[in-house]
């Protein structure tokens, strides 16, 4: 049992609480210290990740109030590595610090091979050391400088300085107090720059690395931080859809937030290129544990994105199912979305199995009404028993609004025979088939009278005005980032509706031979892609390497031959994109 332990200040380092400790007691050689706190003569001090605190806990004088449990949550930086860790890491890390060594941490958490993974030296705020000595008498080591995400000082926003005290030149074994010596007046500061704009942003990531070392919250699994990011960037209307994002609009935003602050870390940035690609890894599936210092960056850059207008609103949304009794009750709480062309679609599917779609055209900011996609298993019972009752195939339709015909192939999926009639007459009351029932309506009548009076077209001009159009469409395709291919299918889309002009072939000759001239093939927009791609590497400045061009382009290892002759051109100056 320890006779004395010094008293902890507020925001110390455990290591700074041991160095203490040995000055106080005036021990001749640390061992003896480390032998009196903890039992044993040689212990690591570690700066971040110290062990055997259980060990010292118990050897506290009577009442001081201090528990292993509370030396890591409040004196070390474990809080901080594991904040995005899952929960059995952080358990197995925290019975590793309390009961022995904690050589080989960082790298059980995952983080050891970040280059900027921890401190090596020491360090201090001047600013701070000044109040340290009018209130304490003495200076201590600060917990949140010695964050590998702070570079200024939370509470005065100054540069921080290195100290004297470097953990990989002296003893391990050896804890070094903060004082005159260690903290020179004119110790070397991590960074020259003054600039009020770059303080204040560095200081704002200092003061998130603090407020994360103080509360790290809950733990999430890494399936959880998966789905957090993507909805960040999806929110922030940099996501084609849940799972697809515009890979390239989210790395150009995000280094023209954090322009002036990410030169600071080398170990993140090499130029344009994120070292190791870890910015696209993390909005994809997390595979692997990544860096608080890149969380607390993409986080940052997520938090001073203007969230884009939610054109479904902000929910929850109704179910529409007209066979449940909550019909009209906003029960759904969340919706995929996914691109379909030229518009977004979401689908929202309710608990009872009911799932409609919506559409949204960003280019008019149009929403569309809902769409019936399917019933679920309310559906099956419901057929049948209207069925039992007698009720015709219109009946059917208005009772799930939907169309007859729908309805006809909605009992065809799920088994119920259906029998086509041409006349008039009714299912009979008992029958377990459905009367498809086929009426010629005066207003059909009427449409094929005026069919048949409408003049012949003039097919001539026709073709010319045809032939235009599909220039001019062809020519607003080419214009498009990322490009897109052109086909019969986007130019019918871009004009008419899907199948207009195979349906005029025949008529339209002049039309044709200029489709079949603007139509690209899969290899000619290959070699189109692979361009683009490649003057957009070129312009910010990335290396032109052929792996990189071919997995910006989506493109595999088969089409090598395609992407280094394009590349050839273009160093060569012989590569034009056709606009």
């Amino acid at each position: 049992m320890l006779a004395y332990f010094p008293q902890i200040y507020q925001g110390e380092l455990f290591y700074s609480v041991l160095a203490r400790y040995h000055r106080h007691m005036g021990a001749p050689s640390p061992i003896q210290s480390m032998e009196a706190l903890f039992g044993r003569r040689l212990v690591t001090m570690s700066v971040d990740l110290p062990g055997y605190l259980q060990v010292l806990a118990d050897r506290l004088p009577v009442g001081f109030g201090w528990t292993a449990e509370r030396f890591i949550d409040e004196l070390t930086l474990l809080p901080y590595y594991t904040a995005f860790q899952p929960a059995s890491v952080r358990r197995r890390a925290r019975q590793t610090m309390l009961q022995g060594k904690t050589d080989g941490l960082l790298i059980r958490l995952g983080i050891a091979a970040f280059p900027a993974g921890r401190v090596t030296r020491l360090r201090f705020c001047s600013l701070c050391l000044k109040q340290m000595w009018e209130q304490c008498g003495e200076y201590y080591w600060r917990r949140d400088h010695q964050l590998p995400s702070a570079l200024v000082c939370p509470e005065h926003g100054c540069p921080l300085q290195a100290s004297a005290v470097s953990m990989t030149s002296l003893s391990r074994h050896i804890p070094v107090a903060a004082d005159d010596k260690s903290c020179p007046w004119n110790a070397p500061a991590l960074m020259l720059s003054s600039a009020s704009l770059v303080l204040s942003d560095l200081q704002r990531l200092a003061r998130a690395s603090r407020t994360l070392l103080e509360n790290p919250g809950q733990s999430r699994s890494r399936s959880e931080w998966t789905r957090h990011y993507r909805q960040g960037v999806h929110l922030a209307g940099l996501a084609y859809s849940v799972k697809r994002f515009d890979q390239q609009r989210l790395q150009e935003k995000f280094r023209e937030h954090h322009r002036d602050i990410l030169a600071r870390w080398p170990e993140l940035m090499a130029g344009l290129v994120f070292r190791g690609d870890w910015l696209p890894a993390m909005v994809r599936k997390h595979r692997k544990a990544f860096h608080p210092l890149q969380h607390i960056l993409l986080q940052d850059f997520i938090d001073h994105q203007s969230p884009t207008a939610k054109p479904f609103g902000a929910g929850p949304w109704p179910c529409l199912n007209p066979l449940a009794r909550h019909r009209g009750r906003e029960l759904i709480s969340t919706f995929e979305m996914h691109r379909n062309h030229s518009h977004q679609v979401g689908v929202f599917t309710c608990r009872c199995g009911y799932m409609y779609t919506r559409s949204y055209f960003p280019d008019r900011g149009d929403v569309g009404f809902p769409r019936f996609h399917s019933y679920g298993p309310m559906l099956l019972p419901a057929l049948r028993k209207m069925i039992s009752d007698g009720v015709s195939l219109r009946g059917i339709g208005h009772r799930l609004q939907l169309d007859p015909k729908t309805v006809v192939k909605l009992a065809t999926d799920l088994g119920v025979p259906v029998v086509r009639k041409g006349g008039l007459d009714r299912k009979q009351p008992g029958s377990s088939t459905i009367a498809f029932e086929r009426v010629i309506s005066p207003r059909m009548k009427n449409r094929k009278a005026r069919k048949a009076s409408t003049p012949l077209l003039d097919w001539p001009s026709v073709d010319r005005e045809t032939r235009h159009n599909i220039q001019s469409a062809a020519q607003r395709l080419r214009t498009f980032e990322p490009p897109v291919r052109i086909t019969v299918a986007r130019l019918e889309r871009q004009i008419w509706s899907r199948g207009w002009l195979s349906k005029r072939a025949s008529k339209l000759p002049a039309a044709m031979a200029c489709l079949s001239g603007v139509v690209e093939s899969v290899e000619q927009f290959q070699r189109r892609r692979a361009g683009w791609v490649i003057q957009q590497m070129d312009k910010f400045g990335e290396p032109l390497q052929v792996w990189r061009i071919l997995r910006r382009a989506g493109l595999t290892s088969r089409h090598e031959d395609v992407v280094a002759s394009v590349l050839a051109e273009f160093l060569g100056g012989v590569y034009r994109s056709v606009v």
